[in-house]
């Protein structure tokens, strides 16, 4: 839940209700003593009972301390999907989710939440390299194996697909929606390179 530093009680936290717990439970297959515990230590923190967007990126990138420079413009992002009220702070049961779709989430659970980046810029259009990079950093970013060779056949496939070349642009959402909408895309994405000493893709080598 963080570490110690910058912890402190400035007043009173907001108190859990029931409601909260029953809810948490459902989404996140925690237990009551688990969702308890975590508050606990949530507000030990995080007295005002949330984070703000600073609070949350240093708080992420110390989770991912060895890429947290290079990753610190997706946390910004992550922060701003994991807002779903957009108020501009993420609360206890905000970053619950979080915490349990990082730790515990399946593949197919963070990759639509990568689909996710840019939901709200319907124009939004990247390149082959800006989408080989973003993927790459989201990739770290959740620990989700893939390899360079396999995000360039994806990228092959949708750019022939809509009659693009190599250096024109493609519509974000138009890509995503082709990869989630075509199963044989969507696993050669996020599908690893297997050598025959049946050993994964090192993170070294990837991109």
């Amino acid at each position: 839940m963080g570490g110690s530093t910058g912890c402190f009680r400035s007043r009173l936290p907001p108190s859990l209700t029931t409601k909260d717990i029953h809810l948490l439970t459902l989404k996140s297959d925690l237990s009551r003593e688990d969702i308890e515990q975590w508050y606990s230590s949530f507000v030990h923190c995080y007295p005002q009972g949330y984070l703000s967007k600073r609070q949350f990126v240093l708080y992420y990138q110390q989770l991912r301390d060895e890429y947290s420079a290079q990753l610190l413009p997706f946390i910004e992002q992550l922060f701003d999907v994991f807002d779903a009220n957009n108020d501009k702070k993420i609360d206890f049961y905000e970053f619950v989710l979080l915490n349990v779709l990082s730790n515990n989430g399946s593949i197919n659970e963070k990759m639509k939440l990568i689909f996710r980046f840019y939901e709200d810029d319907k124009e939004k259009h990247l390149s082959r390299d800006e989408i080989k990079e973003f993927l790459r950093h989201m990739f770290d970013l959740f620990d989700i194996p893939s390899s360079k060779s396999n995000v360039t056949d994806v990228l092959d496939r949708v750019f022939q697909k809509h009659n693009l070349t190599r250096e024109q642009k493609i519509n974000w959402k138009e890509f995503t929606q082709d990869v989630l909408n075509d199963q044989s895309l969507f696993r050669r994405l996020i599908s690893v390179d297997i050598y025959r000493n049946d050993q994964f893709i090192q993170r070294s080598e990837r991109f």
